[in-house]
């Protein structure tokens, strides 16, 4: 399978310290991918390099065959969309505005939204069932809520790969479990290639289709949830001991502290 993105020798530094150094990794369409470091283990400098906001020093990364530094700024975001881990807006947009920002990439200047812009943003509300939201306000919204729309809003610009970070913090266990069950949605049933950074291992393991493990900026292990989600490797990452065991109903890896 032809990868969507794929990059090697990736490095990126803030001044002299490297947050990634060697990285090599190929993100394939149709599948999620999971992220997993401690904090400073380069993971949000990752997609911030993977949505252009950061150009690597070292390496290359190719989108589709093509350097990553040789788009546009909208013809990236054709492509790649980001739900940040944190999103603030200052004035009340109705939700149905807020999924319609997506669509900057394809306006002309000083051009409004038509048709084909607004069937992409219903869409996407659909994708995600926040359709019920239109017409209320961000700022009323839950967060499991609102999540929802910020990945509508990054369906909005369909782009082939998302890139989601820690899409699922400060949310109760009903909110996790639907944000990833829709997450596993794009990437099956819409064939998205998602990227999610996450700290909630057990997730992780059971949603994505392979993991990849940051050490200080160095790929630590990368593979099928049960070959990364070892005792020893998460021990020799994060620092402190685990049993790692499956859950008796879904068989994914599960990790308990020691």
């Amino acid at each position: 399978m032809v990868p969507v993105v794929s990059m090697k020798g990736l490095g990126y530094r803030y001044g002299r310290s490297w947050a990634l150094k060697d990285l090599d990794l190929l993100i394939r369409p149709g599948e999620v991918l999971g992220i997993l470091g401690p904090n400073g283990s380069g993971k949000s400098t990752l997609l911030k390099v993977l949505d252009g906001i950061l150009r690597p020093h070292e390496g290359e990364v190719l989108l589709k065959g093509k350097p990553l530094s040789a788009f546009s700024r909208p013809a990236l975001a054709r492509e790649v969309a980001m739900v940040a881990q944190e999103s603030h807006f200052q004035y009340a947009f109705s939700v149905l505005e807020v999924v319609l920002m997506a669509r900057f990439p394809y306006l002309k200047r000083f051009q409004f939204e038509g048709r084909r812009d607004m069937e992409a943003a219903q869409g996407a509300m659909a994708l995600t069932h926040c359709g019920n939201l239109a017409d209320r306000s961000i700022h009323e919204l839950s967060g499991g809520e609102k999540q929802r729309v910020l990945i509508a809003r990054a369906l909005a610009q369909e782009p082939a790969v998302i890139l989601l970070d820690e899409p699922t913090s400060f949310l109760d266990l009903r909110y996790k479990r639907e944000i990833y069950e829709l997450i596993s949605s794009l990437a099956t049933k819409q064939g998205k290639s998602v990227v999610v950074v996450s700290h909630d291992m057990d997730l992780a393991g059971r949603y994505c289709h392979r993991l990849i493990l940051l050490r200080d900026g160095h790929l630590h292990a990368e593979g099928p949830p049960a070959r990364v989600m070892t005792a020893s490797h998460i021990e020799a990452v994060f620092g402190c001991p685990v049993a790692v065991d499956h859950h008796p109903v879904t068989g994914s890896p599960r990790v308990s502290l020691i």
